[in-house]
């Protein structure tokens, strides 16, 4: 630097290697004073703002942190996966999970579709029967309101309650299982057929005593239905019985 230059700003001198803040009139000094071998006082030049340490210049890049000035270039590495890839990849696994579960669901709802219908599937397909000798497939009670047929009805007054009438009804049951006692649906009508009065009745309100939950109706069975009721008058001249 030229000596001019450094008098005006008192010496001081800013090292571009390091960045620090010197003396360079005192180390010019001392130089010489090396050149020439006579010692030298070193100068120390009375100033403020000679005491005060260099502070570097405000960062302008909004880096929180220093970047060395050797760092090496970051290099592109070929086998790495973007950020579309790698969602791509969980979002197939989790794909692959949901349709997994899909599957045991509807596999375990056939099964037991089959299982429900196991007896209309073992009619229709016969060499399904192979199957039961592995497993109890072979239904022993049945629900089949439908085979159920009147054989003998009547209605009369009921002897020892004046104003009462007592139904009377003989049941078969024609279905090849045994079947659990059913509801029944009692339809009092008009000359005209119109529906007066309808309720349904339960296995308790047909039958004294009460059959048991586990009573059965064994293929060809005939039961009777006996039940009083209080005369409903002579706009009352048919009856409906239907199974549920």
């Amino acid at each position: 630097m030229e000596p001019d230059a450094l008098l005006k700003v008192d010496g001081r001198a800013l090292c571009f290697r390091c960045g620090s803040l010197f003396d360079a009139l005192a180390e010019a000094l001392l130089e010489a004073d090396a050149q020439d071998g006579t010692p030298t006082r070193p100068i120390v030049i009375l100033n403020e703002r000679s005491l005060v340490p260099a502070k570097r210049a405000p960062r302008t890049d909004g880096l929180p942190f220093e970047v060395p000035d050797d760092l090496p270039p970051l290099q592109p590495i070929d086998s790495a996966l973007d950020v579309t890839e790698t969602l791509r990849g969980k979002e197939s696994s989790r794909n692959l999970w949901y349709g997994a579960v899909v599957v045991l669901l509807t596999l375990a709802m056939g099964l037991q579709l089959a299982w429900q219908y196991r007896g209309e599937l073992l009619l229709r397909y016969p060499t399904l029967e192979v199957l039961c000798s592995y497993v109890e497939c072979r239904r022993d009670v049945i629900h089949a309101p439908e085979q159920f047929r009147i054989l003998e009805r009547n209605i009369r007054p009921t002897s020892s309650e004046p104003g009462s009438l007592t139904l009377s009804v003989r049941v078969r049951n024609d279905a090849e299982l045994a079947q659990a006692f059913p509801d029944l649906q009692l339809s009092l009508l008009d000359h005209a057929g119109s529906l007066l009065i309808r309720r349904r009745l339960s296995p308790d309100d047909y039958m004294f005593p009460s059959p048991s939950s586990a009573q059965r109706v064994a293929p060809g069975e005939v039961f009777t239905i006996e039940l009083d009721f209080e005369d409903p008058g002579h706009v009352v001249t048919s009856f409906v019985i239907d199974f549920l």
